[in-house]
């Protein structure tokens, strides 16, 4: 057992839950709003950033607010389409009672709200894009933890599925495990990596 471990944090899409049509739906309405031709495909490449950076790296410079607020509007309305990955629930409330467990992730803070509504999950902290100065990759979130909790950087582990995930940790210098059920693909093989979320028992 790691015993130095304190506080695990999750990623969001990818890693507790499978939203990968909910966004598809959500960015191909967006699209139509707006009369961009911008694949979905091209889109996921980008999973992980907040919201306005993937804008961003799909060359896109005006119109930001009325993009996200189709996107955002269109996703909440299909919430149906996302599903909790199998074994979650357990895991999670197994964890909570020895650790500190939250989320750090890129979504924004009402769509994440009525997930975890939906699923019917709670947890220590949850930190969005609107609760920092800088979202992922940069450790802002981490340093917010670590004031909160008294802890130090390498009581850490975050659970990530992206790169954008990888970079973050590196960046906070806190432990990760690479989430391979997820949307992303690291070919690095000195990331550790599990193939479910029961896994994480090896790490811990």
């Amino acid at each position: 057992m790691n015993k130095k471990i304190k506080t695990i944090c999750f990623d969001l899409d990818g890693v507790l839950v499978d939203s990968i049509n909910n966004m598809s739906f959500a960015w191909n309405i967006t699209c139509e709003k707006n009369s961009l031709k911008i694949p979905f495909s091209k889109y996921k490449q980008y999973i992980g950033l907040p919201f306005t950076k993937i804008l961003k790296n799909l060359n896109l410079k005006t119109n930001y607010e009325k993009i996200f607020n189709d996107y955002n509007n269109a996703s909440k309305k299909k919430l149906n389409l996302i599903r909790i990955y199998s074994g979650t629930h357990t895991v999670l409330r197994d964890l909570k009672k020895r650790f500190i467990v939250g989320i750090i992730t890129s979504k924004n803070k009402t769509r994440v709200t009525k997930i975890l509504k939906k699923f019917k999950v709670r947890f220590d902290f949850v930190l969005t894009p609107d609760d920092l100065n800088r979202g992922k990759p940069y450790p802002d979130a981490i340093f917010k933890i670590i004031d909160k909790y008294n802890i130090k950087s390498s009581e850490i582990m975050y659970i990530g599925d992206t790169l954008y995930d990888s970079k973050f940790a590196e960046n906070s210098k806190i432990n990760f495990l690479f989430a391979n059920w997820g949307y992303g693909s690291i070919k690095s093989k000195r990331l550790k990596k599990i193939k479910k979320i029961s896994e994480i028992y090896k790490f811990l």
